[in-house]
């Protein structure tokens, strides 16, 4: 097994030798025009312009993600309070009309199933 792990692939002690590659060349033609992009100077107008794109792209983004953790954060909020009211009335009742709030609340989410 050793044996075919050396013959599939190089260990990694061994550096890969170095080898050439072929190269192609071509002769363009005389029609040939090479495409060159105008560096053309930005005003100062274009630059106040794009700024206040940017600008305001960045301000209706975070209007939404202040918008969304508005939301996340209310709806955490109040199930927070839920339960610390269900907790509250959970020890502020007295132990024997729990227990048979507990099992009329058996009851009920039984019959439904």
């Amino acid at each position: 097994m050793g044996g075919q792990e050396e013959a599939g692939a190089p260990s990694a002690g061994k550096k890969q030798q170095k080898s050439s590659k072929e190269v192609y060349f071509c002769v363009l033609p005389d029609k040939y025009e090479p495409l060159i992009e105008e560096e053309r100077e930005e005003t100062e107008e274009e630059r106040k312009k794009r700024k206040e794109e940017k600008k305001n792209k960045r301000k209706k983004r975070y209007k939404k993600y202040r918008k969304n953790v508005g939301k996340a954060l209310s709806f955490s909020w109040r199930c927070l309070l839920a339960g610390l009211q269900s907790m509250a009335s959970t020890y502020s009742t007295p132990l024997s009309a729990m227990a048979t709030v507990v099992t009329e609340v058996d009851r009920a989410s039984s019959s439904r199933a």
